[in-house]
């Protein structure tokens, strides 16, 4: 009873693999390049842009029960998800694990968008998963802003007072990895998930400096320059203005909505900690 991790070269996929490896269970890797595939784990080609590379994870001859989706990087995922997994449920899957966001915008039902088109779809087919909801990776804050900080001491974001609930991939990947071998432990198909803090960015600042030994500013800056900023990180034109916008919502309360929801899951690694775990990303 295997399962395919698409995606597999990613931080969630790859720590998911580690954890369903150690539980005994055996894992398909699924990815474009293949580059950071452990050496020697059974690996495919795999591409949302391709679709000729659906049929190879199920040519390996292993069956394959649950199937993680890290879905394409489009605005609207569904046209280029929906194919395959009508394939994985012809190819007798059992139950997907889709990575989603928070956040109104990905509901379930008619008005959803993004990934939130994708477990629509999965509801609306009756199929069995679990949707993953999590708001802002903790690691995120290495991937935006370890430049400004190792270079100018500073972050610069468009959140104002927040706060954030930021959740680190440890955190999802073990909720990854209850939706495979223990669903019936979540309290929800679609849970929300949620670090174990509420902080702002001068929070984040604050620890920053003390972790790193040298002071570490915030500046608060428009949306149009969080756009800007976040194209300039390789965000598509169409995606970078949405990410943009919703996350000035953060000073709306939206993460706190989302935290106290009783669909939220909290994880245990906090900000703190992960800073202290990763500083080297910051020096």
């Amino acid at each position: 009873m295997a399962t395919l991790i698409t995606g597999g070269g990613s931080q969630i996929g790859l720590r998911l693999a580690q954890l369903l490896g150690e539980f005994g269970k055996p894992v398909i890797f699924a990815s474009r390049s293949g580059s950071r595939i452990p050496e020697g784990a059974p690996h495919v080609k795999f591409d949302w842009d391709d679709p000729s590379t659906f049929e190879a994870p199920f040519s390996l001859g292993q069956k394959i029960d649950y199937v993680y989706i890290l879905g394409p990087s489009d605005y609207d995922p569904l046209p280029k998800a929906k194919p395959f997994i009508d394939l994985a449920v012809a190819k007798g899957v059992k139950r997907f694990i889709a990575l989603s966001a928070s956040g109104d915008h990905t509901e379930k039902g008619p008005g959803a968008t993004e990934m939130g088109r994708v477990h629509t779809y999965l509801h609306d087919q009756g199929l069995d998963y679990v949707a993953l909801r999590p708001t802002w990776f903790t690691e995120n804050i290495a991937r935006f802003y370890g430049h400004g900080i190792k270079a100018n001491g500073l972050i610069q974001n468009v959140v104002e007072k927040g706060p954030v609930a930021f959740v680190a991939v440890e955190d999802i990947a073990q909720t990854a990895f209850k939706a495979i071998t223990d669903v019936e432990s979540l309290r929800t198909r679609e849970p929300f998930l949620v670090g174990p803090d509420l902080v702002s960015y001068q929070d984040v600042v604050a620890i920053l400096s003390e972790v790193l030994g040298r002071e570490i500013t915030y500046k608060v800056i428009s949306v149009e320059d969080q756009i800007a900023l976040y194209r300039q990180l390789g965000l598509s034109e169409e995606f970078a203005p949405i990410l943009a916008n919703i996350e000035k919502a953060l000073d709306d309360g939206a993460d706190l909505r989302t935290a106290t929801d009783p669909r939220a899951i909290k994880g245990k690694v906090g900000v703190r900690e992960w800073i202290e775990k990763n500083k080297g990303a910051f020096i």
